[in-house]
């Protein structure tokens, strides 16, 4: 009779570890430049520059990989269990990168320190998050983007905004970093709309 009753003990706790296991996975998500609705890069760029793309600069209390909720206008929490793959300031610039290069807007585009190069592309991450609040969720995204002449230092052209895109409640996580994709290729893309329209108004710039 013991042994039977410490042989279902013994399975009881192993079941149990399983379940915590399972449970206590972490998962790592990504930002994804969105495929419906992309254009072919083009053959030719659209300036002949050399721009570095640097690390975004976060405000600490989402300069982390644990991903940010909000669940009222002054208190936050973090997910135990959900985490950016990287830090927002190396992830976000990543994103901004390689949407720069989709584009095929300069000549030579660097996701690093180079030398010499002609412009910097930077952003200030003010606030990266989920909102749950009165039954209703949003993915929110805070940023400036800023493009800095290599040379004097100074801003010429930039984009700041601040959007939320709902969300159902219950949606994944996965469906959040989805929406967060979708709002980091809207701002991204005005931000280089500034860009254009700066570039094109100055003389000497090359263009192919």
């Amino acid at each position: 009779m013991k042994k039977k009753i410490l042989l279902s003990l013994i399975i009881v706790a192993l079941l149990a570890a399983s379940c915590t296991k399972k449970i206590s996975t972490r998962r790592y998500y990504i930002f994804d430049i969105p495929t419906v609705g992309q254009k072919a890069k083009p053959e030719t760029p659209l300036f002949q520059l050399q721009v570095d793309v640097r690390n975004f600069s976060v405000a600490r209390a989402f300069d982390q990989t644990r991903i940010a909720l909000r669940t009222d206008t002054n208190e936050m929490d973090y997910y135990f269990y959900h985490h950016w793959a990287s830090k927002p300031s190396l992830a976000v610039a990543d994103f901004v990168f390689d949407i720069i290069e989709n584009r095929n807007v300069f000549s030579s585009a660097n996701r690093s320190i180079s030398y010499n190069p002609d412009y910097l592309v930077q952003g200030n991450i003010k606030s990266i998050e989920r909102i749950e609040s009165n039954k209703m969720a949003f993915a929110h995204i805070s940023m400036v983007l800023e493009f800095i002449n290599a040379d004097t230092e100074q801003v010429v052209a930039f984009f700041e905004d601040d959007q939320r895109l709902p969300l159902e409640p219950a949606q994944s996580m996965n469906t959040f970093a989805r929406a967060c994709s979708q709002i980091l290729m809207h701002m991204t893309d005005e931000f280089l709309k500034n860009v254009t329209q700066y570039l094109e108004n100055q003389p000497g710039i090359a263009r192919p």
